[in-house]
């Protein structure tokens, strides 16, 4: 369990590089995504071979990001940033478009967008009044990944009840973690160490 003393997750001090392997992962993740809606809108909203190997990159850049940032020593407050705001971008504009070609409800849509939006200016926040931005919780990184299997789902397959069920699931994640950034963020507004 989290405490208010134990807020780091890497044990890495944060360097003040730019770039780094894990930043241009990040980057090349968002920069990702208008091919993969390019290719599922020109396919008729087919999947085809193609999305799936931008997919795997998505996945893939996804958890190589991370991985070499601490395997290369270059954990930097720019990717402690960025990471966090890749995955925020990747589901927030997925959305956005299945959202548009009817594949979801608006009220899901719009809890994604609000919840992306108080969590990045709860960061900003915390950034303007402690100086450094605060490493994202694991319960966050679920929560992602349990959307990004969602998503999977309504546009790779056909499965009605998978669907239902990873539907409910991103809500519960995305709702626990919501309540896990608040309390985090309140503790380092009080004062908790954390990196």
């Amino acid at each position: 369990m989290e405490t208010a003393n134990n807020i780091s997750e890497t044990g890495q001090k944060p360097t003040k590089q730019i770039w780094t392997v894990g930043n241009f992962l990040s980057v090349s993740r968002i920069l990702a995504l208008p091919i993969l809606i390019w290719l599922h809108y020109a396919n008729d909203f087919q999947p085809n071979l193609e999305m799936k190997l931008v997919v795997g990159y998505i996945i893939l850049s996804d958890f190589l990001d991370g991985f070499a940032s601490r395997a290369l020593n270059q954990v930097s407050e720019m990717g402690k940033w960025l990471d966090p705001l890749a995955d925020k971008a990747c589901a927030g504009i997925l959305f956005a478009y299945v959202w548009w070609i009817g594949m979801v409800p608006s009220w899901l849509f719009g809890f994604i967008v609000l919840r992306d939006v108080l969590i990045l200016a709860g960061s900003l926040l915390i950034k303007q009044k402690r100086g450094k931005v605060a490493m994202s919780v694991m319960a966050g990184k679920i929560a992602v990944n349990i959307l990004a299997l969602y998503w999977l789902a309504l546009v790779f397959t056909d499965a009605e009840t998978l669907t239902l069920i990873l539907k409910y699931a991103s809500v519960t994640m995305l709702g626990y973690s919501s309540y896990i950034y608040l309390k985090r963020g309140y503790e380092i507004m009080q004062g908790a160490q954390y990196e």
